[in-house]
């Protein structure tokens, strides 16, 4: 059945399945217009169950033009299923980073970790920034180490403990009188944690205060060293005990 095309408007012979990317109706409505003008270029693929592995959306597309679709059959063990979708998809950039988390989520050793993961999304944090947070607030303590490389391979590890203390950081942030643009960066996450551990006396009270009251000292930056002068400037203003920080 394999490198064979076929073609069916028997629409409920396909299924979803947990942990493929869920349905993005604004995706559906770009791709139904582009398949209404051009036709359905690219055939979806299926496992030999009628399991959708590639084409979710083109087939609700499909659906909602009342037009054959065509397909392709991928033998697939179930157990392998997951994987492959996943892997297709973080090759092809089909899917972002709460797709692949949540992917794992639903199957993956590693799932409560990514619940979790995606449970600081939802406080509105990009993803650079939780996996800075978490990285940086697990050192010397469950040591765990994430990056990309790691969450795309299903290896983030998030402990409770670190869970917490980056929800307590992500409400500390948002009481402050820091711009959500400004504060919501791996670079200042970076800078203000380096701070509060590394500097004898270090208030985070007074950084935001500083800044609530002369907005102005903020100096824009980009990179982590830029976030770490910003953050010495704007602490530093109209303070007895400036504080004093090594940076290169």
């Amino acid at each position: 059945m394999e490198n064979k095309i076929y073609s069916t408007t028997d629409y409920k012979s396909f299924s979803f399945f947990d942990g493929n990317a869920k349905i993005k109706p604004t995706k559906v409505n770009k791709i139904t217009e582009s398949i209404k003008k051009y036709g359905l270029i690219n055939p979806i693929v299926v496992d030999q169950n009628g399991n959708v592995i590639d084409g979710q959306h083109r087939l609700e597309g499909c659906k909602s033009l009342q037009i054959a679709v065509r397909y392709f059959v991928k033998n697939v063990e179930n157990i392998n299923l997951v994987e492959l979708v996943r892997d297709i998809n973080s090759v092809q950039k089909n899917w972002n980073n709460a797709d692949i988390a949540y992917a794992f989520s639903i199957h993956s050793p590693n799932k409560d970790h990514y619940k979790k993961y995606l449970d600081l999304i939802e406080l509105g944090i990009n993803h650079s920034t939780a996996l800075e947070s978490t990285s940086f607030l697990s050192q010397g303590e469950e040591n765990h180490n994430n990056n990309y490389h790691k969450f795309k391979n299903g290896n983030l590890e998030i402990s409770d403990l670190v869970y917490e203390k980056v929800i307590g950081l992500v409400a500390a942030l948002e009481s402050s009188s820091f711009e959500r643009k400004i504060w919501n960066k791996a670079h200042f996450v970076r800078g203000l944690l380096y701070m509060n551990k590394n500097v004898d006396n270090f208030s985070i009270k007074r950084l935001f205060d500083n800044y609530k009251n002369h907005p102005q000292k903020w100096i824009k930056a980009s990179t982590y060293e830029e976030h770490k002068k910003s953050i010495v400037k704007l602490y530093n203003h109209n303070n007895k005990n400036p504080i004093k920080v090594m940076f290169g």
